[in-house]
């Protein structure tokens, strides 16, 4: 892994066992908080219903998920040098990912004694007995599932020259579709490697934001009360907007401008109901201009529009339709510059040259 970025499966860590894949990307999987959440995260739009259950430990958080983004580095870098057949059928082997716990500390920051190892052990319990349920109502059919988010893990210990019980190495059993989802569909982002010293919780779930929506589109704007929904916060929304205002003083977030601003200063199709403040996110630029961060694609489909295709076409499988208008519009020169619209248009094409009799 290099000094500044890292590989990280950003919220794309969920999208393999549901249908619903952009439900699952908005929503807030991990605690931000330190001690212990034992309050479930639920969503229910009707259609699709996600309920995050905590483990005796509580719900994992995003701290836990250090472990899940550096297993997506060892097995992305084992694809690049070719020791993953992406075409074949994955054995728990493949899944079975051993490290030293002392590289996964150094890589992402922390220290390295009795304390960070102690800690190591109780984010692998959390990832490991955090709950998470599904339930996707399609037509008369509903699918339930349930997954937590490592299949299995395993730290082989050894005793040094003062008689020390230490950890060796440790073995982490990776699902099936997480891994599949890094291995075959190739879903993985980079991400500053200043990301593992940010210490508060919202700070790394802006900058999670932040690189999933400000692509080539050079901002993205939200209102306060849908952006703490995205948190997952607990605050009110005064307490939430203080913390916020906070983050965007110290200037914290690797790669992007935070700011809250005025809805009536921007011009931007996002307009909250009254007068509530909107929180910009632009990246930061060098000297000669150019970004920081790298450019994405902004493919994202707003879930409302994939619902209301899904709703008038029963019959289709919308996500599969969605994944082939994305391949497409990779393949263009020129950035999607509505992509609810964009879809809506390549979908009534599509269902129109494939009817289903």
């Amino acid at each position: 892994m290099s000094d500044k970025q890292v590989d990280l499966f950003l919220d794309q860590l969920a999208d393999a066992p549901v249908k619903d894949e952009r439900a699952l990307m908005e929503f807030p999987f991990f605690s931000l908080q330190k001690r212990p959440r034992m309050t479930p995260f639920i969503f229910d739009d009707g259609v699709v219903k996600i309920e995050i259950q905590p483990g005796h430990k509580g719900i994992a958080t995003i701290w836990d998920k250090d472990i899940l983004i550096y297993l997506t580095s060892l097995v992305n870098e084992r694809i690049e040098n070719g020791r993953f057949d992406a075409d074949a059928t994955s054995t728990i082997q493949d899944r079975t990912i051993t490290f030293s716990a002392y590289d996964f500390l150094k890589v992402t920051g922390r220290s390295s004694g009795k304390r960070a190892y102690e800690l190591f052990l109780d984010a692998l319990d959390r990832l490991r007995s955090t709950n998470i349920l599904t339930n996707i109502t399609a037509g008369d059919e509903r699918e339930r599932r349930g997954f937590g988010w490592i299949e299995d893990w395993r730290v082989i210990e050894r005793t040094n020259r003062r008689g020390q019980k230490v950890m060796g190495a440790v073995e982490v059993t990776m699902n099936r579709w997480m891994f599949n989802a890094i291995v075959k569909d190739r879903r993985v982002l980079t991400i500053n490697r200043d990301y593992f010293r940010l210490s508060k919780g919202l700070e790394r779930r802006l900058y999670e934001l932040a690189r999933k929506h400000v692509g080539r589109q050079p901002e993205w704007y939200i209102g306060i009360k849908r952006l703490a929904e995205k948190c997952g916060s607990i605050d009110t929304e005064r307490k939430f907007k203080f913390r916020i205002n906070e983050i965007c003083e110290a200037g914290t977030i690797p790669d992007y401008h935070v700011q809250i601003v005025d809805p009536a200063s921007v011009s931007t199709p996002f307009k909250p109901k009254g007068k509530q403040a909107l929180v910009r996110f632009q990246p930061k630029f060098d000297d000669q201009g150019v970004p920081d961060v790298p450019t994405t694609l902004n493919l994202d489909v707003a879930h409302s529009v994939l619902t209301d295709i899904k709703h008038a076409n029963p019959e289709y499988d919308i996500q599969y339709i969605l994944n082939a208008w994305q391949d497409w519009a990779m393949t263009r020169d020129e950035p999607v510059k509505n992509p609810n619209a964009a879809f809506r248009a390549f979908a009534k094409k599509y269902i129109e040259a494939n009817p289903i009799w």
